[in-house]
């Protein structure tokens, strides 16, 4: 059995509820925001050493994009208490009054789990391709061997402009001294 409530308790939960109400674009101002800080609290805490002393530093771009992200908080919380909102999403394929599917919510969730513990041992190109080709067959894709194909080289492209490209190395793992 509840307790009955006051008017006086109803009258301001309601008054509360009415001020909130359309305004859940203010937690992604606040996630903006923590965002920045913690990409300025990081900036600010590079060191300078011989290697990374050049023309701009280490510092500059982190900087930047803090921020950016910082000004997008603001001007987006400054928006949403004006009573400016998102459109709601009409030209989506997608039904907005279903629930998620949880399954395949999980199931994405675990390939990634899966594929972040088996890098090292499978190496990059085939734990990426393995994940793009998972992720198709959960989103509903009937095209099997087009999936493996397009995944495989997602993952060599890949693996190749990180390694030559930017002169990243990443885990050749199974397939080491092919690639």
């Amino acid at each position: 059995m509840t307790a009955p409530t006051t008017d006086a308790e109803s009258g301001l939960q309601g008054r509360l509820q009415g001020r909130l109400h359309g305004r859940s674009e203010l937690g992604v101002a606040a996630l903006l925001a923590v965002i920045a800080i913690v990409i300025a609290v990081d900036t600010a805490n590079i060191r300078h050493t011989a290697i990374n002393a050049g023309v701009m530093g280490p510092q500059v771009v982190p900087t930047i994009i803090a921020i950016g992200l910082g000004l997008c908080a603001i001007a987006l919380a400054i928006s949403v208490l004006r009573g400016g909102h998102a459109d709601a999403e009409d030209g989506e394929d997608i039904d907005l009054t279903q629930k998620a599917h949880w399954p395949t919510v999980f199931g994405l969730g675990g390939l990634i789990l899966v594929f972040a513990l088996t890098m090292d041992f499978l190496g990059f190109v085939i734990g990426s391709a393995l994940l793009f080709y998972g992720s198709a067959l959960l989103l509903g894709s009937r095209r099997f061997i087009w999936a493996l194909v397009i995944g495989i080289l997602l993952a060599v492209g890949t693996f190749y402009g990180f390694v030559l490209g930017l002169g990243i190395n990443l885990p050749a793992g199974l397939l080491t001294g092919i690639l």
